[in-house]
């Protein structure tokens, strides 16, 4: 394990998954390792399809345990965690995209697991993921207007839904 200053003078550890995917010349970011021992990094999402694609054979990451999706700062974020099933070993990927353009090339193609988990992100906060083979809501109504997971999402008020009243006595 080697380790890299970022920009904020801190020291990050580097595994050996992504010491490997720099030393291939991706465009990533060293995130450091997780409590559980896995290593993260931040990719560009035109480099997913490939990174994933690459450990799925190289490094035998064969499973996508989890996808989750979350709003940030600087737009909206997807992170992967591919796992190798017979050591458990498990890398985490974050991909985090503009909120005016929030699209990610889908890993459905890679990891079947990827199909639902996408269209499950999609359909609370959004995020468009290209190419998915049936990019269409999971959990909300197919006329559902908006993502309940956005900072900005305003729910509807209906006579099922209606407003909270805090002064309610």
């Amino acid at each position: 394990m080697t380790e890299e200053k970022n920009e904020n003078v801190e020291t990050v550890a580097v595994g050996e998954i992504t010491q490997y995917l720099i030393e291939k010349k991706f465009k990533i970011k060293a995130l450091g390792i997780n409590n559980s021992g896995f290593e993260m990094m931040a990719v560009e999402a035109n480099d997913l399809v490939a990174i994933a694609k690459d450990l799925k054979r190289s490094k035998k990451m064969n499973l996508l345990n989890f996808l989750t999706a979350l709003e940030v700062k600087e737009g909206y974020q997807t992170i992967y965690q591919l796992e190798e099933t017979e050591t458990g070993k498990a890398v985490s990927l974050k991909v985090t995209v503009a909120k005016d353009s929030p699209t990610i090339p889908s890993l459905a193609d890679v990891f079947p697991t990827a199909n639902w988990f996408e269209r499950e992100a999609y359909d609370m906060i959004g995020i468009n993921y290209a190419g998915h083979p049936n990019l269409v809501r999971i959990l909300n109504p197919d006329g559902w207007e908006g993502y309940p997971l956005r900072r900005d999402y305003i729910g509807p008020c209906d006579e099922l839904n209606q407003p909270i009243s805090l002064n309610a006595k």
